[in-house]
């Protein structure tokens, strides 16, 4: 793992939890197995199966956490701008500052419907409400800008966002988000004219 988490304060359940979510975030879901969890988890077996009977379980409550966490900081970063391009600009910022930071390789809501989506349906649920609030929060934004289509404009941005957090699994180093950030914020600009 890249980052040593700090267990201290919290359940047994919320180190599994943290710890699994980390793994998937920056590995996969298939190559990481309960017992790897369980080890750098630092906890027993009967443990581990007492809060989570099955992987898919674990990988469910991981995506629950994880949405609900992204939603948060995602909504309290634009929360902090009144002009909408801004907004647009800081749900980017956070994204990629994101990817940066937690060493992701690739979106963890895209690589679990590829890796485990046919295995684990139950994770189909909460991978369509994240997808859902992504789109209806973009929309949002692209409407307080006056977009003529703002649907095919979020459609694009998401495509984009995704395109570029999903590109980080091929690449070496961080994202850097200023130049593309250009090329959107053009993008837009033809659209408001």
């Amino acid at each position: 793992m890249n980052a040593k988490i700090n267990f201290k304060k919290q359940s047994k359940r919320e180190i599994i939890l943290t710890t699994a979510t980390q793994l998937f975030i920056q590995e996969s879901y298939i190559a990481v197995g309960i017992d790897r969890i369980i080890t750098e988890s630092n906890i027993a077996k009967a443990t581990f199966y007492k809060h989570f009977p099955s992987k898919e379980e674990l990988v469910v409550a991981c995506l629950k956490e994880l949405k609900l966490d992204i939603q948060i900081a995602v909504e309290e970063q634009i929360s902090t701008r009144s002009v909408p391009l801004e907004k647009l600009e800081q749900l980017y910022m956070w994204y990629i500052n994101w990817v940066n930071k937690n060493g992701a390789r690739g979106c963890p809501f895209h690589k679990a419907r590829m890796d485990v989506g046919s295995l684990y349906p139950s994770i189909h649920v909460v991978i369509d409400e994240y997808r859902n609030w992504l789109f209806n929060t973009t929309i949002f934004i692209f409407k307080e800008l006056e977009i003529r289509d703002p649907i095919t404009l979020t459609y694009l941005f998401l495509s984009l966002l995704d395109g570029l957090i999903n590109g980080s699994v091929c690449e070496e180093g961080s994202i850097e988000p200023e130049k593309t950030w250009n090329y959107i914020s053009t993008l837009i600009e033809l659209e408001t004219i």
